[in-house]
């Protein structure tokens, strides 16, 4: 079926892998309408609307056969597995396109590499269900807005301009509207799609939803009144889940009171980027799921994979077996940087969560390499970065823990040191102060930076006010930072804590020209933190604790050195020195009020100087 796949490297099973080589779930037969309708073996003297409602049921059972005669798509193998075990389809289907007919049916966990077309795959299920089950209610959630309504209804809309230049007739019954598809016929209004955000403070916006028809399962209400019997399967749910790994134990809780409706039918997609929560158990869990593991490997772009199709006529003649071909969608050269940036380790979490559909071993990546802070430590210091300003970095930690201050010119660490604060309040504010009074006096520092969110509050306001009031001749500018608040770049980010150390850190401390001292402590303080991408893409830095109780209280780097350091990296130096402005005489306000503005304006002036 397949030509040149490219194939990962050996490894020892997983549990999960163990399970499904054990357990098999067995495909159901055709019904002897479904074989009609599938091999085609009809009439030549049918009615169009009869034409229409034979492939409608071959389409159901097939949804294969859906994407390629109704939306025009040649799919992957791997594809058609996924939308076969969607379907629950017949043996002989599975048989048909070689694939396998052990797993789970109906509901479907799809662990993915990146650039696999998972999001065509919903796109094609969404239309198929809506098509082929009438009276149906197809829900779709992902953890957010622009992965719902941007990507996924996206591809949507792309199906739809496919099916309406093929089956206009078909496409003429449904309109795309922001966040829903619905059929034109109002009294066909329960008949849609709809995409809700999981958002897991309003887990009741997915709740209440069932579709399922079944009020005369066995047509006594039929024969009782002398009418025909409807056999025609109608309703019936699905449920979409995109990027499933990022949406909330909470939000799946919710979803299984749907799921407990007969015959439901979910789809959960994503990057496996947790190795906790519902998705990442899962994919443990055969005896419920088909799970379809992908590796970007399994789609090489420079392979062309073969699916075999069995291509109808006008009825009356005889069906006709093709091949279609179609070209893989990664380029090799995505999962060989990979595999270069993590020297070659196939069980490396990227390489399991990015390329091999895996879930990582530990929620957080390394965000800091140590081999950047091994270089670092043997640089001689850049000779460019001599004529630059110098910038202090403090950072204070809680009552029992360490306070730090570091000292940075360009590429170049100076020094920095960390200290016990004193016991009482005021000794710790004045203490911090001085220290970093006589740093800037020893290294002619010209900005000095801060975490002035709580412990150290008072120390930088005492700072702002010796330097920018009392000594402005010193012309320093000291910066009141809160690395606790929200990100800057709040769709890649959550905190500005994040920004600093993924964003600043990473690519100061990657750079060849970066020389650091070595100090005790620091190597182990920059290197332990890692990271975690969310299925949103947004970045999360582990904190001290997170570390701690990952690695244990002894092996957890203590001390804030390395915040010190990087608090300096936040500091924009304006590129034209500033003009000194003549002071405007002051009209007279009560004191309280100028205190207030006058932190305002501080505020707004630092921000020129906070990347």
């Amino acid at each position: 079926m397949m030509d040149n796949v490219a194939t990962a490297t050996a490894q020892e099973p997983t549990l999960a892998e163990s399970a499904l080589a054990s357990i098999t779930h067995t495909a159901r037969p055709f019904t002897e309408k479904e074989q009609i309708a599938w091999q085609w073996l009809l009439p030549a003297n049918m009615s169009a609307y009869d034409h229409l409602a034979w492939l409608i049921l071959r389409w159901r059972l097939d949804p294969v056969a859906f994407g390629i005669e109704a939306l025009r798509i040649v799919i992957q193998p791997y594809q058609a597995q996924i939308l076969l075990d969607l379907a629950d389809a017949p043996l002989a289907l599975y048989e048909f396109y070689g694939l396998n007919p052990a797993n789970a049916k109906r509901q479907v966990i799809v662990p993915s590499g990146h650039g696999l077309g998972k999001t065509r795959v919903l796109a094609i299920a969404i239309w198929w269900h809506l098509i082929t089950h009438p009276f149906s209610k197809t829900i779709c959630t992902a953890p957010t807005s622009d992965q719902l309504t941007g990507q996924l209804w996206g591809e949507v809309r792309k199906m739809y301009r496919r099916l309406k230049k093929r089956w206009s007739m078909i496409a003429a019954d449904w309109e795309i509207l922001g966040s829903s598809i619905t059929h034109r016929n109002p009294d066909n209004g329960d008949w849609m799609c709809i995409a809700r955000t999981a958002r897991p403070e309003k887990p009741e916006g997915l709740q209440g939803a069932h579709a399922l028809d079944d009020d005369d399962p066995f047509g006594e209400l039929a024969d009782f009144f002398g009418e025909e019997s409807d056999d025609i399967p109608s309703g019936g749910i699905l449920i979409i889940a995109e990027e499933a790994s990022g949406i909330d134990d909470a939000i799946r809780e919710v979803l299984e009171g749907a799921l407990s409706e007969d015959g439901a039918r979910f789809l959960a997609m994503g990057n496996p980027t947790r190795p906790d929560g519902w998705f990442a158990e899962a994919m443990d869990n055969p005896q419920r799921y088909g799970v379809v593991n992908l590796d970007c490997r399994m789609s090489n772009r420079e392979n062309v994979y073969e699916l075999p199709f069995r291509h109808i006529p006008q009825p009356g003649k005889q069906a006709e077996i093709r091949r279609y071909r179609i070209r893989g969608f990664v380029q090799p050269k995505y999962w060989e940087n990979l595999l270069r940036e993590c020297d070659g380790d196939e069980d490396h979490d990227r390489i399991r969560v990015r390329v091999r559909g895996m879930k990582p071993r530990s929620a957080f990546e390394q965000c800091i390499k140590t081999h950047w802070i091994e270089d670092a430590f043997k640089r001689e210091p850049d000779q460019a970065s001599k004529s630059e300003s110098v910038v202090l970095g403090l950072d204070f930690g809680l009552t029992s823990d360490k306070h730090s201050i570091g000292a940075r010119q360009g590429f170049n660490c100076l020094d920095g040191e960390e200290w016990l604060p004193k016991e009482k309040p005021e000794e710790i504010t004045l203490d911090a102060a001085q220290r970093a009074i006589d740093w800037q006096e020893l290294y002619r520092a010209k900005f000095i930076i801060g975490d002035a969110n709580g412990v150290g509050r008072g120390a930088m306001e005492y700072l702002a006010k010796y330097f920018h009031q009392d000594r402005p001749e010193l012309g320093v500018r000291v910066i009141l930072f809160n690395s606790g608040t929200g990100a800057a770049d709040n769709k890649r980010f959550y905190r500005r804590r994040d920004e600093m150390w993924f964003k600043e850190g990473r690519k100061f401390f990657a750079n060849p020209r970066c020389y650091a001292r070595e100090l005790p402590g620091l190597k182990a303080q920059l290197t332990q933190p890692g990271f975690h991408e969310d299925a949103s893409r947004r970045i999360k830095v582990e904190t001290k604790k997170e570390i701690k109780s990952r690695l244990g209280e002894e092996k957890g780097a203590s001390g804030n050195l390395a915040e010190g350091f990087l608090h300096t990296l936040m500091v924009h130096v304006p590129e034209h020195k500033e003009a000194k402005k003549k002071q405007k005489p002051e009209e007279f306000f009560h004191p309280a009020i100028k205190k207030h503005f006058s932190r305002l304006r501080a505020r707004m002036y630092d921000a020129n100087f906070i990347r």
